[in-house]
């Protein structure tokens, strides 16, 4: 019996660049569960972008795990770190929507489909991090999360 599975990766589309709106309509997010996303080309307002601006990778702000986790809980330094959307070429880019907070691009994906299980028990997410363990050696923020998987008790 399968209990759930997990696709991740770099998938190397964001959920918010308008370049991007094809991929942000996949099938995949009809079979899988993206905790992060709220629908095509929105993200749930915790997300965080997970590709970081190459150039800025040794920069004091984000070389390190905990000046990378400071930069990361602060909107306005995340701004220039965190690789912004990709606009349509030739069409100005607003971001974010006036409601919305700056995310930046998230390449980075984890996502879990509940399988045979799912008429005998429940997949839940515990816990989703950003890891900053390897700040100075990526340019992409990891991501990792805990998923809960429970059986119905009559079909223990």
């Amino acid at each position: 019996m399968v209990m759930f599975d997990v696709l991740c990766g770099d998938f190397n589309f964001d959920n918010c660049s308008p370049d991007d709106r094809l991929e942000q309509s996949h099938s995949v997010f009809e079979e899988y569960i993206d905790p992060c996303r709220a629908g095509a080309g929105r993200e749930k307002p915790w997300v965080i972008g997970t590709l970081l601006e190459q150039p800025t990778l040794y920069d004091e702000n984000i070389r390190t795990p905990d000046s990378l986790q400071r930069t990361l809980e602060t909107e306005e330094l995340r701004k220039d770190y965190i690789s912004p959307p990709v606009p349509v070429e030739g069409v100005p880019l607003v971001y974010p929507e006036p409601d919305q907070s700056w995310t930046g691009r998230r390449i980075d994906y984890l996502l879990y489909r509940e399988s045979s299980v799912s008429s005998h028990g429940k997949t839940e997410l515990e816990e989703f991090t950003y890891v900053t363990q390897l700040a100075g050696l990526t340019d992409h923020v990891p991501l990792a999360f805990r998923l809960s998987v429970s059986l119905d008790s009559q079909h223990m």
